[in-house]
Protein backbone atom coordinates (compact mmCIF):
# COMPACT_ATOMS: atom_id res chain seq x y z
CA UNK A 1 0.00 0.00 0.00
CA UNK A 2 1.77 3.40 -1.06
CA UNK A 3 2.55 6.05 1.63
CA UNK A 4 0.54 8.61 2.11
CA UNK A 5 0.73 12.09 0.70
CA UNK A 6 2.33 14.59 3.19
CA UNK A 7 1.36 17.85 3.57
CA UNK A 8 2.44 20.42 5.54
CA UNK A 9 -0.08 23.02 6.71
CA UNK A 10 1.94 26.07 8.38
CA UNK A 11 -0.89 28.18 9.99
CA UNK A 12 -1.34 29.78 14.37
CA UNK A 13 -4.50 28.97 13.87
CA UNK A 14 -5.08 25.63 15.42
CA UNK A 15 -8.89 25.21 14.59
CA UNK A 16 -7.86 25.77 10.29
CA UNK A 17 -5.13 23.27 11.10
CA UNK A 18 -7.40 20.99 11.89
CA UNK A 19 -10.06 21.85 9.38
CA UNK A 20 -7.26 21.04 6.52
CA UNK A 21 -6.36 17.82 8.33
CA UNK A 22 -10.12 16.60 8.24
CA UNK A 23 -10.79 17.99 4.73
CA UNK A 24 -7.85 16.48 3.27
CA UNK A 25 -8.58 13.07 5.62
CA UNK A 26 -6.26 10.83 2.80
CA UNK A 27 -3.44 12.60 3.36
CA UNK A 28 -1.21 12.95 6.34
CA UNK A 29 -1.02 16.39 7.94
CA UNK A 30 1.86 17.75 9.44
CA UNK A 31 1.29 21.04 11.49
CA UNK A 32 3.38 24.05 12.38
CA UNK A 33 2.12 27.63 13.64
CA UNK A 34 4.59 30.32 12.43
CA UNK A 35 6.96 30.93 9.88
CA UNK A 36 9.98 29.80 11.28
CA UNK A 37 9.03 26.55 12.73
CA UNK A 38 7.27 25.76 8.73
CA UNK A 39 10.59 26.78 7.47
CA UNK A 40 12.47 24.47 9.61
CA UNK A 41 10.11 21.65 8.92
CA UNK A 42 10.56 22.01 5.54
CA UNK A 43 14.12 22.20 4.97
CA UNK A 44 14.17 19.00 7.23
CA UNK A 45 11.69 17.19 5.55
CA UNK A 46 9.88 15.95 2.25
CA UNK A 47 6.27 17.30 1.37
CA UNK A 48 4.06 16.17 -1.12
CA UNK A 49 2.07 20.01 -0.45
CA UNK A 50 2.26 22.72 1.80
CA UNK A 51 -0.50 24.96 2.50
CA UNK A 52 0.50 28.18 4.22
CA UNK A 53 -1.90 31.00 5.69
CA UNK A 54 -0.94 34.37 4.59
CA UNK A 55 -1.06 36.05 7.98
CA UNK A 56 1.18 34.40 10.74
CA UNK A 57 2.90 35.55 14.27
CA UNK A 58 6.49 36.15 12.64
CA UNK A 59 6.04 37.30 8.80
CA UNK A 60 4.03 36.60 6.13
CA UNK A 61 2.98 33.26 4.19
CA UNK A 62 4.35 34.68 0.84
CA UNK A 63 7.45 35.70 2.81
CA UNK A 64 7.57 32.04 3.81
CA UNK A 65 6.84 30.86 0.28
CA UNK A 66 9.84 32.60 -1.21
CA UNK A 67 12.29 31.05 1.32
CA UNK A 68 11.22 27.69 1.09
CA UNK A 69 11.69 28.24 -2.88
CA UNK A 70 15.41 29.06 -1.64
CA UNK A 71 15.68 25.58 -1.38
CA UNK A 72 13.13 23.84 -2.74
CA UNK A 73 11.37 24.77 -6.28
CA UNK A 74 9.47 21.70 -6.86
CA UNK A 75 7.03 20.90 -3.96
CA UNK A 76 3.70 23.17 -4.64
CA UNK A 77 2.97 25.77 -2.44
CA UNK A 78 -0.64 27.25 -1.67
CA UNK A 79 -1.52 29.97 0.23
CA UNK A 80 -4.62 30.50 2.16
CA UNK A 81 -6.42 33.78 3.35
CA UNK A 82 -9.31 34.80 4.80
CA UNK A 83 -9.15 38.14 3.30
CA UNK A 84 -9.03 39.56 -0.09
CA UNK A 85 -5.02 40.71 0.94
CA UNK A 86 -3.14 38.79 -1.49
CA UNK A 87 -3.31 38.46 -5.11
CA UNK A 88 -2.81 34.74 -7.11
CA UNK A 89 -0.12 37.50 -9.00
CA UNK A 90 1.73 38.11 -5.54
CA UNK A 91 1.69 34.10 -4.94
CA UNK A 92 3.09 33.04 -8.76
CA UNK A 93 5.94 36.09 -8.47
CA UNK A 94 6.81 34.15 -5.02
CA UNK A 95 6.49 30.50 -6.66
CA UNK A 96 3.50 29.30 -5.37
CA UNK A 97 0.41 27.70 -7.06
CA UNK A 98 -2.06 29.80 -5.89
CA UNK A 99 -4.43 30.87 -3.40
CA UNK A 100 -7.74 29.92 -1.54
CA UNK A 101 -9.72 31.82 0.51
CA UNK A 102 -10.81 30.16 3.72
CA UNK A 103 -14.06 30.50 3.69
CA UNK A 104 -14.43 28.28 0.54
CA UNK A 105 -11.60 25.26 1.61
CA UNK A 106 -14.38 22.79 1.76
CA UNK A 107 -15.34 23.21 -1.75
CA UNK A 108 -11.48 24.26 -2.93
CA UNK A 109 -8.76 22.49 -0.75
CA UNK A 110 -9.84 19.12 -2.09
CA UNK A 111 -9.56 19.58 -5.60
CA UNK A 112 -6.53 22.35 -5.35
CA UNK A 113 -4.68 19.95 -3.43
CA UNK A 114 -5.31 17.21 -5.89
CA UNK A 115 -4.50 19.43 -8.94
CA UNK A 116 -1.45 21.04 -7.77
CA UNK A 117 -0.44 16.73 -6.61
CA UNK A 118 -1.53 16.02 -10.32
CA UNK A 119 1.01 18.52 -12.18
CA UNK A 120 3.31 17.85 -9.48
CA UNK A 121 3.57 14.28 -10.85
CA UNK A 122 3.30 15.25 -14.51
CA UNK A 123 6.09 18.00 -14.17
CA UNK A 124 8.09 14.56 -12.23
CA UNK A 125 7.47 12.27 -15.36
CA UNK A 126 8.62 14.64 -17.91
CA UNK A 127 4.98 14.59 -19.21
CA UNK A 128 5.00 18.60 -18.85
CA UNK A 129 7.78 20.49 -20.24
CA UNK A 130 8.66 24.04 -21.47
CA UNK A 131 7.60 24.66 -24.53
CA UNK A 132 10.25 24.68 -26.95
CA UNK A 133 11.08 27.67 -29.39
CA UNK A 134 12.13 25.38 -32.33
CA UNK A 135 9.22 26.21 -35.21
Amino acid sequence: MPAKKRVLCVDDNEDACDLVSSILGEYKVIVEHSKTAGLNHAAQEKFDLILIDYYLPDGTGLELCALIRAFDPNTPILLATCTHSISHEQVIAVGGQGVLRKDHFAHLLPLAAASALEVKLLEGQGVMSAPSNQG
